[in-house]
């Protein structure tokens, strides 16, 4: 027969069990089964994911890396590109449909470079983009071309949303900034 927790210890069996506190790791934390969350979750340093996450998302910021390859685990998240000079590179998973990342540019200085995996498209709607389609602004890349959010034209907060159909990758949400072909 199952005994409870409330059996061997009074406190938990007159007072209830409290989980609603802030908890500090000072290591790793390793969870077999699913995990969910039901309110932000702050980290400071790597995350490694190797699963499915429900819930909240975060947003990821990397300066050091110049080159940050994304899983289909990562999908959902937002990642900030505070690089200060140069390009910083995501490359984006294989294709496969619902997967979505959301790009915002957090240093002026620096170029955000979004590159497929394989010879995948990337389609985009953006008036301002260079090479599009006078009539509709749709821009679609050459396969295996990324797009780029340029220093010479961009703005801190420039984002763009991209999600797979399974085929291609397309633009969901552009909301400020020129984003075009590489």
């Amino acid at each position: 027969m199952a005994q409870l927790l409330e059996n061997f210890l009074p406190v938990v069996q007159y007072h209830g069990l409290n989980t609603d506190k802030a908890v500090a790791l000072g290591s790793t934390l390793a969870v077999t089964g699913a995990v969910t969350l039901a309110s932000t979750l702050a980290v400071t340093g790597a995350v490694t994911v190797t699963g499915a996450i429900s819930g909240p998302r975060f947003a990821q910021t990397d300066a050091s890396a110049a080159t940050i390859a994304l899983t289909a685990a990562m999908s959902g998240g937002v990642f900030i590109a505070t690089k200060g000079s140069a390009t910083q590179t995501y490359t984006l998973p294989a294709v496969a449909a619902g997967l979505m990342f959301t790009f915002i540019c957090g240093d002026a200085g620096g170029e955000i470079l979004i590159d497929q995996a394989g010879s995948e498209v990337i389609v985009i709607t953006s008036f301002a983009a260079v090479g599009a389609d006078a009539d509709t602004g749709i821009v679609t890349t050459a396969a295996g071309t990324g797009i780029k959010n340029t220093a010479g034209t961009n703005a801190i907060g420039d984002n763009i949303t991209l999600i797979s159909d399974g085929v291609k990758w397309f633009s969901v949400g552009i909301t400020a900034g020129i984003w075009a072909s590489q």
